[in-house]
């Protein structure tokens, strides 16, 4: 088909599609929260897709691939920046450094998509190419491994669409696999392929006609969700830790008819054997049990080791969950040696939590099974889909003032949100500053406090029974799913070529 001259003097020069391919992932971010122009994620892929589908050279497609990502990356995750700079008081020209490290990583991994392009005379193969691709660039993004970096998949962007019904399915995953090739079914419009568009319009429909499956005469819990709104440079100082405690206590009275009662992560950012007594003293006060977050050293090996912990008091007894996945350079420096040696002449502060390596079981609280996330941990889909396999509830403790008032509270808070409609679990989430939030196991936010005050959440949250399609085999769905399209492709390539010959 002959392209109108505009159109064809945009795609068929190169730096042009770079050029577009940046600013697609420019405005990309503002597909999520708290913007939520949704949209926009579907119309920034499809100007990838077509500029990849105008683009021979693999290293070419690689490289639009690599804009898209800065684009991406470089608005929808600022808030590193604001972290580093205005809590961390990392000095800048150090800091613009690791953003830029972070950019290149997530750029490079991102870059792979590149790879799964498909150029054959079936629209929707192509496109579904083109989903498997970014799916699995999201996986590898998703897999606890030191650098990974979970954030800004598509599937979160989507979550208040019809198609966030796959989410039970497969997952974060599942919805992003939906979402791209919608975007790169539509683009077809332009070549006039209709039934490409046709096919993507089919995976939205069951979502508008399908109710939500919640069980509303399940068993009841009343939870109290404190968020003490301690601020970060007070937090951390010696002896600090008496006022938070107070103030905590002074809060928790409010609610201490809740049956759970949670306060945030690091809400005493001490030993907890310094607050031992006074927890007891507290709970003794209380009708209800009692999480917090703190931190536990311990002997492991022949030295003292420190974790970042969810702590459960319950009938006298303490029971701990240990932190697994550590923030890089926040928590821990991975490959110490290496990136020690470098940062810490330049003043680098030297953060040395540990990660849990021990298996770990979901906290028990009387009847009631909680499965734990802390902080950064919510946003690895298989990590929480392990840990609440048994749970009734997931608790997420996190501190969000570290990155300040940008869009990273509220994208964590998304990110929560899915973690409910994957494994149909409610979530608990407790944060010092905001965004604190009570979500059902539709991943609907039923209450939530306001950032930058200190309040106290009371609700009643219903348990559900049974488990997900995802809660129950993870990412087999998609891989197979994903395996199936490239299989289809090659099989077709090789008749493609037989065809010609």
């Amino acid at each position: 088909m002959q392209l109108p001259r505009w159109e064809a003097k945009i795609w068929r020069n190169y730096n042009g599609r770079l050029v577009l391919a940046l600013v697609a992932g420019l405005v990309f971010p503002f597909a999520f929260a708290p913007h939520n122009l949704w949209p926009i994620s579907i119309l920034a892929l499809l100007v990838l897709y077509q500029s990849i589908q105008h683009t021979n050279q693999s290293w070419r497609i690689i490289g639009l691939c690599f804009a898209f990502a800065i684009g991406k990356f470089g608005v929808g995750t600022y808030w590193i920046l604001v972290s580093l700079v205005s809590y961390a008081e990392i000095h800048l020209l150090l800091t613009i450094g690791l953003f830029t490290a972070v950019l290149l990583i997530t750029g490079v991994l991102f870059s792979l998509l590149g790879l799964f392009t498909a150029k054959s005379r079936i629209a929707i193969l192509n496109a579904l190419v083109f989903a498997s691709g970014l799916v699995v660039v999201e996986i590898l993004l998703s897999l606890p491994w030191p650098l990974s970096f979970p954030w800004l998949h598509l599937g979160y962007a989507l979550i208040d669409t019809p198609i966030s019904i796959f989410a039970p399915l497969g997952g974060v995953w599942a919805v992003s696999f939906v979402g791209a090739f919608t975007a790169a079914a539509l683009s077809h419009i332009l070549s006039q392929r209709w039934y490409a568009a046709v096919g993507a319009i089919l995976f939205w429909i069951p979502g508008l006609f399908l109710p939500e499956r919640l069980t509303d005469d399940g068993d009841s819990l009343t939870v109290a969700l404190v968020q003490g709104n301690v601020p970060i440079e007070d937090k951390w100082q010696q002896d600090s830790w008496r006022e938070s405690l107070t103030k905590y206590k002074r809060l928790t009275n409010v609610a201490s008819s809740a049956e759970l009662i949670v306060w945030p992560e690091s809400a005493l950012p001490v030993e907890t054997n310094l607050v031992a007594d006074d927890i007891v003293d507290t709970v003794q006060e209380l009708d209800g049990q009692l999480v917090f977050g703190a931190l536990e050293s311990t002997k492991v090996g022949g030295s003292i080791e420190t974790f970042n912990v969810v702590v459960a008091f319950d009938q006298s007894k303490f029971s701990y969950f240990r932190k697994e996945q550590l923030v890089p350079f926040g928590e821990y420096i991975p490959l110490r040696r290496v990136f020690g040696s470098v940062l810490r002449p330049l003043g680098y502060p030297m953060s040395n939590l540990q990660s849990s390596k021990a298996s770990q079981h979901p906290l028990q609280l009387g009847s009631i099974s909680l499965g734990s996330a802390i902080c950064y941990e919510s946003a690895y889909p298989l990590l929480v889909r392990k840990r609440g396999l048994d749970a009734d509830v997931l608790v997420v403790l996190s501190e969000d003032s570290w990155l300040g008032d940008t869009t990273g509270p509220w994208q964590h808070l998304q990110i929560a949100r899915m973690r409910a409609l994957e494994l149909n679990r409610p979530v608990l989430r407790a944060t010092n500053d905001g965004v604190t939030a009570s979500i059902n196991a539709k991943g609907t936010v039923v209450r939530r406090l306001p950032r930058y005050q200190e309040d106290v959440l009371v609700d009643s949250v219903i348990l559900q029974e049974g488990h997900t399609f995802f809660a129950k085999y993870g990412v087999l769905p998609i891989s197979l799913l994903i395996v199936l399209v490239l299989l289809s492709q090659l099989v077709f390539k090789s008749f493609d070529s037989r065809r010609n010959t």
